[in-house]
This record gives structure tokens, C-alpha cells and sequence, in this order.
């Protein structure tokens, strides 16, 4: 899979994340509270917005959305308990820009458009 991400896109991103991140006490902005925190209570506290997706391709796991400020995880249909509390997190984790490359195969990232047209 690929990462390559255009130019004006990496120009949007970090602000959308600093909008995220600005709403969070700097403490709770780290890898250690992201994954010992209870996942519904820091789902609360960073005020997520989960959907269930329809994509049911075995190669996704789920998608992160930044907007506004605002995080919207779209998950898939098909994750296992562990999946179920890991992928939300390490979605947050890449909603504030956090680095926790490289992830063991075969669990790859593609950083790209969630629309045809849309840029990631």
C-alpha cells in the first residue's frame, strides 16, 4: 500500500489535527494514555464519533476522518475484540499526528482520498 500524500495536503492536515489536539489536555496527548485509557471514556473525552462501515474487504480495518476539529472513525464491520479496541486508537493516534509507524505486517497504512476527488 502507499503513503505518498500531495503537497497542499500535507499543507491542511496538520492544521486539522492541531484543531483536534488543541481541545485535549497536553498529559492525555500521548501514546501510553491513549492505550491504557478505558477506549469509551477517551472516545468520550476526545469527543469521536464512530460509524460502522459497509466495507467488508478483508485488507480494512478503518478510516479517520478530521474535520473541523473533529474526529469520525469509520470502522469495519468485520473487527475481533482486539481489532475493536486497538484500530480506534491508533486512528486517534494518526488524528493528532502521532508517529507509531512502523505497525507489523500485515497491517499496512494508505493515507489517501475516503471520495474519489476528495484529497486524504
Amino acid at each position: 500500500m502507499s503513503s505518498t500524500v500531495p503537497a497542499a495536503v500535507k499543507a491542511i492536515e496538520p492544521r486539522r489535527m492541531q484543531l483536534v489536539a488543541e481541545r485535549v489536555p497536553g498529559g492525555h496527548k500521548t501514546f501510553d494514555y491513549i492505550f491504557d485509557t478505558d477506549l469509551a471514556a477517551l472516545l468520550a473525552e476526545y469527543e469521536v464519533r464512530t460509524l460502522t462501515s459497509e466495507i467488508t474487504d478483508p485488507e480494512f480495518f478503518g478510516a479517520v476522518v478530521v474535520r473541523g476539529g473533529r474526529i469520525t472513525l469509520l470502522l469495519s464491520p468485520n473487527l475481533g475484540d482486539f481489532e475493536a479496541d486497538f484500530f480506534p486508537r491508533y486512528l486517534i493516534c494518526q488524528a493528532l499526528g502521532m508517529d507509531l509507524s512502523p505497525l507489523p505486517t500485515p497491517f499496512e497504512v494508505e493515507v489517501g482520498p475516503l471520495l474519489p476527488g476528495v484529497p486524504a
